[in-house]
């Protein structure tokens, strides 16, 4: 009798851990069907389609498999090797200067300052804002004859710039209002236009980093404040051995999210520069991925090969990121 109450027992249990787990995928079924339908579907199709020669519009019966060649061709292409290099100026400016700007920007609205409260709204609203609007405006503003970029300039007594038409590099426009010639193309820094669009996107995500180092911030214990201002700690060496080390989870986060961003950006180049920009020079990975698969051609096996190769390639960086700064993150006791 004690063994056939244990079976029944045991089988009971079986029921109610069955019931609990077809309840669960009960309410789970949405989601998934959603994410089968337009993430997971979509991903395996275009892992396929990145080995064949299809172009969008031909009838999967003139489809043909072609194996590693559209990944060849991508690798081989002059027009990828330069939009790697403009993708990777983009990101190397812009990630950078905004984590700089954003860390700044917290450890402000951090103190006891008038409106605190208002210039966190005023800085948070640009992120909550569509890319697509941001960009329309960003682009009368670079304007050559009405835009307000170049009417500051007059003010100053500058000339003015060709903000999204300029092909030489930041620092080449720079230094050649004083007389001094920048020769070698890597020093001479992604074009203005490239440069012009790096300062859209850094004002744009200012608010979003900001927030979340101030988050960080504000989650750091005072008492370490305390007992370094005993001990006679300026300001400088309080950020420097508190503020910084104890900040390092929430800068490693954005460090790799930020970067990530910046190497699938398409809007704003998109919207600001739809040719490309000035000699091509504002054409990121994304876009050239756009040109390929949704222009001309119709290239889609070419176009599902860049997008993995892009996959690879910021696989590659955030292992790089992890490898390097990982081992410096301070995650506390």
């Amino acid at each position: 009798m004690g063994e056939l109450e244990r079976l029944t027992r045991r089988h009971t249990k079986r029921i109610k851990l069955l019931h609990r787990n077809l309840e669960a995928w009960f309410y789970l079924l949405p989601a998934t069907a959603v994410l089968a339908v337009f993430w997971f579907f979509p991903v395996i199709l275009s892992i396929i389609i990145s080995f064949t020669n299809w172009k969008g519009l031909d009838t999967w019966s003139t489809v043909k498999w072609v194996g590693l060649t559209n990944y060849k061709n991508v690798l081989s292409d002059p027009e990828f090797h330069k939009t790697l290099l403009n993708t990777l100026n983009y990101a190397l400016y812009c990630v950078p200067l905004t984590i700089v700007i954003s860390l700044g920007a917290a450890l402000l609205l951090n103190t006891q300052i008038c409106g605190r409260s208002f210039f966190r709204t005023i800085y948070f609203l640009p992120f909550i804002t569509t890319w697509v609007a941001i960009s329309i405006v960003w682009r009368y503003f670079y304007d050559r004859e009405f835009g307000l970029a170049n009417y500051f300039l007059r003010m100053m007594g500058l000339p003015r710039l060709e903000w999204l038409s300029e092909p030489r590099g930041i620092w080449t426009v720079l230094f050649s209002q004083f007389g001094i010639k920048v020769a070698n193309p890597i020093l001479a820094g992604p074009s203005l236009a490239m440069f012009a669009i790096i300062l859209t996107t850094i004002w744009r995500g200012i608010g979003y980093y900001m927030v979340i180092f101030l988050a960080g911030v504000q989650n750091i214990d005072r008492s370490y404040y305390e007992a370094a201002e005993i001990d006679g700690a300026s300001s400088w060496l309080r950020f420097k051995h508190i503020t910084l080390p104890l900040l390092s989870p929430v800068t490693f986060f954005i460090l790799v999210t930020s970067m990530i961003n910046s190497f699938k950006v398409f809007v704003p180049q998109f919207i600001m520069t739809p040719s490309g920009g000035p000699d091509n020079t504002t054409v990121t990975i994304v876009f050239h991925l756009y040109e390929k698969g949704f222009q001309g051609l119709w290239l889609m096996g070419h176009a599902s090969a860049i997008a993995y190769i892009l996959f690879v390639i910021i696989l590659i960086i955030t292992l790089i990121q992890n490898r390097i700064f990982g081992r410096h993150v301070h995650y506390g006791d």
